[in-house]
């Protein structure tokens, strides 16, 4: 089992590396908005961190996992939010991308009830690789086991890189959608001047509309994205529901030339602290060794006091799960 695992996991990421760079998806944007459009920061009720770790084909063994985590606040001094996010995709033994940057928007009221949020973030990125971990089948040999380096595949080192990204958000009522356009830079994460190498600009779009009862516990909050990102994109649909601190949620996600998955999730809501978990099983377009399981991801949210507010924000209900 080791021998197989310390094969194909470098294997499926080789196979990764040789097309157009694309963004880990992690099954949803959901307490994630932030890294996905900064003009979010600020938008919540009160300053909150959010922090979410992530296992994908868990029942496979290739050790893929991420974790996130965030903080964002509305200040009034700067007449917007900001705030700062990081990121870490682990891919196996071989190759991880830490991500990280800081994001601000800017709020102002262009209507009776409209009010619109325009953003900017700055970030870096940081793709280090194990080349010593790379084994391809011309480095086996069927009497002396494993003979090949590596080394020949990949550079050693870390690579680093500076990113820029925008978007706007807008609110009216009980609706809300963002658009934003990420990787302006178009980041080389490689040290080869190729195409194939550099990172495609990352063009998101979602909605979200509050059907929660004026009266009541209850709450319903249905959500949409559509990411796209070269020649791939990505489609989720999902509502999440709350009932005296009891969340709980139901949403379908489907990424082109990829799987169509159903994700179901369930959380708890006690006051300053919301902790959730949520699984996606693959139910078409996965070949037989990558079946099942998709995504498992456990997240929790910290909220600290109340924002401060005035006449030019609008706090608006984010999806968690």
């Amino acid at each position: 089992m080791k021998f197989s695992y310390r094969t194909l996991s470098p294997l499926l990421l080789l196979c990764t590396l040789t097309l157009r760079g694309q963004d880990t998806w992690h099954g949803t944007v959901s307490g994630m908005q932030m890294m996905y459009n900064p003009a979010f920061a600020g938008l919540r009720e009160a300053p909150s961190v959010n922090l979410s770790a992530f296992t994908f084909l868990p029942g496979k063994g290739f050790n893929l996992r991420s974790v996130y985590a965030s903080y964002d606040a509305y200040y009034s001094g700067l007449h917007g939010g900001a705030g700062v996010w990081l990121s870490d995709d682990i891919s196996g033994e071989v190759m991880n991308d830490l991500r990280g940057g800081l994001s601000y928007s800017y709020h102002f009221q262009t209507g009776r009830n409209t009010f619109v949020t325009a953003g900017l973030t700055a970030s870096f990125i940081s793709r280090g690789i194990r080349s010593g971990s790379i084994i391809l089948p011309d480095d086996i040999d069927p009497f002396r086991g494993i003979t090949g380096g590596g080394a020949g595949y990949a550079n050693p080192g870390a690579i680093n890189r500076f990113d820029l990204g925008t978007g706007f958000t807008v609110a009216s009522g009980p609706w809300t959608g963002g658009v934003s356009v990420m990787h302006l830079t178009r980041p080389l994460l490689s040290d080869e001047e190729t195409d194939n190498n550099r990172l495609d600009r990352l063009f998101s779009l979602t909605a979200a509309v509050d059907l929660s009862p004026r009266s009541g516990d209850l709450s319903l909050l249905p959500s949409a994205a559509v990411i796209v990102q070269g020649s791939e994109f990505r489609i989720y649909l999902g509502s999440e529901t709350s009932w005296r601190g009891l969340m709980a949620g139901l949403a379908m996600w489907h990424t082109k030339g990829g799987f169509t998955s159903a994700q179901c999730s369930i959380g708890y809501d006690i006051s300053f602290v919301k902790i959730m978990m949520s699984y996606s099983y693959i139910l078409s377009g996965g070949a037989a060794p990558i079946s099942g399981t998709a995504i498992v991801r456990a997240g929790a949210v910290f909220g600290f006091g109340n924002v401060e507010k005035s006449r030019g924000v609008h706090i608006i209900k984010l999806p968690l799960l």
